[in-house]
């Protein structure tokens, strides 16, 4: 991964990241958005840590400046992001071992560049400073737009992916995240699966096996000519079960999340 740090429409700074040579693997997803606009709020987070306002897609080219590492005429995917302060510790969040939690996740993490030393810091246990807010803020959302880069070289197996984390003056706890993004569900979905597990771990929630299953699921099926087309459900756990040894019963769940998300276009109703 890559980044750097440059500016942006009323931000205070920015913050880039790239990918190389991801491992190949999937995630979830929402409804696909449109050009410009996916500022409804159907299908987006609830407010926790990561409240996600707007999700939008185009080529975003008053940005292409910020990152050098952007390759022209990329289409990106924008999440305008709140990032709530953390009071789950007297000094806010423990960040080195939230993401000591996410790189066992994600292990492909380890394969990205971050021109801000963001992961170095956080694996040698730096903390940011008490009572520094907005530093910590400011790394949670760099964090998240790791993630969703890492997530999308899982779903497309994508090799090269850049991005950029640029905060805004005001409120100083918004962010706009922009990543490339060849698929606009991919990276919708990358988004929104980014965001709750994110939110997941800064709360200390536990991460169910589902999470693992979900991504591996929205790789095959992405991997899958025709994936965007309307299939039953019931023939396609069917088929599913048979390919990963899973149940019904627990493949059903997985396509209605998502169906959901936009990810998948179920022809049928998820009968239990």
């Amino acid at each position: 991964m890559q980044s750097e740090s440059c500016f942006r429409c009323e931000p205070r700074h920015s913050f880039g990241a790239g990918l190389r040579n991801p491992p190949i693997l999937p995630t979830r997803l929402t409804r696909t958005c449109s050009e410009q606009d996916y500022s409804d709020r159907n299908g987006l987070p609830l407010k926790g840590f990561l409240d996600i306002r707007e999700i939008s897609y185009g080529e975003f080219r008053e940005i292409s400046d910020l990152n050098p590492r952007f390759r022209s005429g990329s289409k990106k995917v924008r999440i305008v992001l709140d990032v709530h302060s953390p009071q789950l510790e007297p000094d806010g969040v423990d960040l080195p071992a939230v993401f000591g939690r996410l790189r066992h996740l994600l292990p492909s993490l380890e394969k990205h560049q971050c021109g801000e030393h963001l992961f170095s810091d956080l694996k040698s246990g730096r903390k940011a400073p008490s009572g520094e807010r907005l530093e910590q803020l400011t790394d949670i959302a760099h964090i998240m737009e790791h993630v969703i880069i890492d997530l999308q070289s899982k779903i497309t197996g994508v090799t090269v992916c850049s991005g950029i984390t640029c905060g805004y003056k005001e409120p100083e706890n918004r962010f706009d995240l922009f990543v490339e993004c060849e698929d606009k569900k991919v990276g919708v979905f990358s988004a929104l699966f980014a965001a709750d597990l994110l939110d997941r771990l800064l709360s200390k929630r536990s991460i169910s096996k589902r999470y693992y299953a979900l991504v591996d699921l929205a790789g095959y099926l992405y991997a899958k000519a025709g994936w965007g087309q309307a299939v039953s459900a019931e023939a396609l756990a069917s088929k599913v079960g048979s390919e990963f040894g899973w149940r019904r019963s627990f493949v059903l769940p997985l396509l209605g999340m998502l169906g959901e998300f936009g990810f998948v276009n179920l022809g049928d109703s998820l009968a239990g």
